[in-house]
This record gives C-alpha cells, sequence and structure tokens, in this order.
C-alpha cells in the first residue's frame, strides 16, 4: 500500500487508512459492519450499479466535516468469487489504480480508507472510502442538453469543456493508461482559479500498460462519445478530436477516429431504436 496509510487490524478487518484523516471513532464503525454505521453516520443511499452499494454521509475529518462516499463492492458472479482467490479485492484494484492515476499527473476524488475482510474462502468484504469531490460534477450535467437560448459566453465555456477534456484523455492515452469505463458518468469536471479539472471515477479496471493497445483506445472514445445530448455538436465531436490528436500524433490516427465514429453511431442507433 501507499506510505502514506497506515494499517489497522481490528478483529477481521484490515483497514487502510490515510494518516491525515485518522478518526478513532470512523475506524471503529467502518471495521464493525454496516449496521454501526448506519447507526452512528445515518448514511443514504447513492445510486449505484447492481453490483455495489454506495452510501453518502458526513464525517469530522480534521476538525473539519466533509462530505464522503463508502462503495461496498459486491461480487458479480461465480468466475468473480474464484478470481478474487487469485488476485486482489475490487476495492484494493480501484485504490492501485488511484494511486496510479496520481503519479501521473491525473485526478480521482481522495481515499480516505480501504478496507477487507475474509468472510470465506471464496468471498473478501471490501470497501473504498473517498472525500466527495468539491463543486465537482459529473460532464453530463455540466453540457447542456440544448444549443437553444445558449449565450455566447455558455457557447464558449461548453466547447472549452470539451476541449480540455478531449486534451485530458490524449494525455491519459500517452501515457499508456486506460480507463476501465469511461461514461461521461464517471468523469467529475470542476473550475477553480487553477482552470478546468477532472476526476475519474469507478477505477477498478483502470490499467496503465506500456503501450497502449489501439482497441482500448477506440473503447474509451466510445464510451466517451455515447452522449447524444443536442448540445455536442459534430463540431464540438472534433473540437474533442484535435485536442486528443494533439496529444497524439502518429498515423493511426485517422484510422482511429473513423473507427470511433463507426461504433459510436451503430450503438447510437441502436439506443434510439430501443427507446422506440
Amino acid at each position: 500500500m501507499a506510505d502514506d496509510f497506515d494499517k489497522i487490524q481490528r478483529g477481521n478487518y484490515t483497514l487502510y487508512i490515510h494518516r491525515n484523516f485518522r478518526n478513532e471513532e470512523l475506524e471503529e464503525a467502518l471495521t464493525a459492519g454496516r449496521e454501526k454505521l448506519q447507526r452512528l453516520y445515518k448514511p443514504t443511499a447513492v445510486e449505484s450499479s447492481k453490483f455495489a452499494r454506495v452510501y453518502q454521509f458526513t464525517a469530522k475529518l480534521n476538525n473539519t466535516e466533509r462530505t464522503v462516499y463508502f462503495k461496498q463492492y459486491l461480487s458479480r458472479s461465480a468466475v468473480d468469487l474464484i478470481k478474487h482467490l487469485l488476485r486482489p479485492s475490487r476495492a484494493k484494484r480501484a485504490f492501485n489504480a488511484t494511486q496510479m492515476l496520481k503519479q501521473n499527473g491525473f485526478k480521482a476524488p481522495a481515499i480516505i480508507a480501504m478496507g477487507e475482510r475474509k468472510s470465506d474462502p471464496f468471498n473478501t468484504d471490501n470497501f473504498l472510502l473517498t472525500l466527495e469531490v468539491e463543486n465537482g460534477k459529473r460532464i453530463y450535467e455540466i453540457i447542456p442538453n440544448s444549443v437553444s437560448n445558449l449565450t455566447a459566453e455558455q457557447m464558449r465555456d461548453k466547447r472549452e469543456w470539451l476541449r480540455v477534456l478531449g486534451r485530458t484523455v490524449g494525455q491519459m492515452h500517452k501515457a499508456g493508461i486506460f480507463h476501465g469505463d469511461m461514461r461521461l458518468g464517471n468523469v467529475l469536471g470542476r473550475k477553480n482559479k487553477d482552470g478546468r479539472q477532472f476526476f475519474f471515477l469507478d477505477n477498478e479496471r483502470t490499467k496503465k500498460f506500456r503501450r497502449l493497445p489501439f482497441r482500448l483506445r477506440v473503447r474509451n472514445l466510445v464510451q466517451l462519445n455515447m452522449h447524444h445530448q443536442i448540445a455536442i455538436t459534430n463540431s464540438d465531436r472534433m473540437r474533442f478530436f484535435r485536442e486528443y490528436r494533439s496529444q497524439n500524433k502518429n498515423s493511426k490516427q485517422i484510422r482511429l477516429i473513423k473507427k470511433v465514429v463507426k461504433i459510436t453511431n451503430r450503438r447510437l442507433e441502436k439506443k434510439c431504436k430501443n427507446w422506440v
């Protein structure tokens, strides 16, 4: 684990907690089970996939009340149970990937704690506790639903968000990093005095390669472009790709864009038919 995390053994739980956020009451609640966490912190459920439970609550960290997210990972299948015998838990993989992103200059929600408990030989209860990204919004919440009634300033703002996103993803791919699920719902944007920043969520399948395979570049770019809001025009998509290409200059870029556009259009058409 990272050097700035302390390892704590409480009962059959192993807890890794960032030493800047030590809180005895919180640590006890995290390792005592969900009932005690519910009693002390009154967490509220947050929408998530069927393979995880996510809760939001506030906790005192460094004498300040902060909003945090508790994510408990669930087994997805019998195969998933067997995989846990051979590789780290989903929480630990997400932890390691978050640290890797940070080391390479990219952002993700700060991790407060990661816990694991071997409930039986085939199953590991595991969770991650992260800080809320203050003032962060999912990209689909930042981009307007329509271009009608947008001011010139709002149009420029929308275009700049897409440019910076294209540049950031281009930098990730240049560094050999593939995000396991780069849908716009898994990317938070925040604007402050340092400019526009992006935070990447759900990193358990995020990996770094010596050289990122072409198919994984395509997968990430299709995931990002599966957004059908009218406000994102073909010109906007080209702005995104132009910034992406500025970070990845090689002879395959035209082929890459054509492949992404073809797959995206096919999937969007299929999605629209299912709505009818």
